[in-house]
């Protein structure tokens, strides 16, 4: 038998986990357990029980939390498939993307919405929200584009200045979206709160998608012409 005065706290915590039953054998020994009255609980059960109602509390939050979540992809699904509806009808890549920017700013409330290309188009020339860089990236835009994760947060003023040029300072947090072989999304918002880590990333996806068939569709046909 170990020596008790040796024994530790964490010895009778593993001792009692392992005979869970010991207090059903031995009730008598209730009597001698110290509990804390300011918590209101006067027994082991009721001890037990408050532990669970705060257990069930949280639980509760947590699944609150998940339904708002749910409930926004849902609203950001149909308003991708609208939108999708929308902005394939246009005639060009260009008025593809100036309606796409404008409907992404008024949904999501955003102060600033910027398509960053890694090489030129021409359909895309004159449209004030394009950013091309065909002369190449910072290091942490390469980084991005390579591992294809989208971002959401509150970005370095260096960061800010790349993605917003002229507009860095009103932006709180954004949303950045990496596109196969086209370059990135921004969204920039004024709230430092709007975009955050915990953000679900299908609807951005599927619209990083969208952009990118779009504009290779557009670049097809340019060579047909050709």
């Amino acid at each position: 038998m170990p020596d008790p005065s040796r024994l530790n706290e964490e010895d009778v915590i593993e001792w009692l986990t392992s005979n869970a039953d010991f207090f059903e054998r031995h009730p008598e020994l209730l009597e001698w357990l110290k509990l804390p009255h300011e918590t209101g609980a006067h027994s082991l059960i009721e001890v037990q029980v408050t532990r669970l109602r705060r257990e069930n509390h949280q639980l509760r939050a947590q699944l609150e939390t998940l339904a708002g979540i749910a409930g926004e992809n849902e609203r950001l699904m149909q308003r991708l498939h609208q939108l999708t509806l929308e902005v394939m009808t246009t005639r060009s890549a260009g008025e593809f993307i100036e309606r796409l920017i404008g409907r992404l700013a008024s949904d999501f409330d955003a102060r600033s919405v910027r398509l960053h290309l890694l090489e030129k188009h021409d359909a895309l020339g004159e449209v004030a929200a394009v950013t091309t860089h065909d002369t190449g990236v910072p290091e942490w835009f390469e980084k991005l584009l390579e591992q294809g994760n989208i971002e959401f947060g509150r970005f370095t003023r260096a960061k800010l200045e790349t993605l917003f040029p002229r507009q860095h300072e009103d932006i709180g947090s954004a949303a950045l979206v990496p596109i196969a072989g086209v370059g990135l999304l921004a969204i920039g918002s004024e709230s430092p709160e709007r975009f955050h880590p915990g953000m679900g990333t299908l609807f951005l996806e599927l619209l990083g998608t969208t952009i990118r068939h779009r504009l290779e569709q557009d670049r097809g046909d340019e060579r047909k012409r050709a």
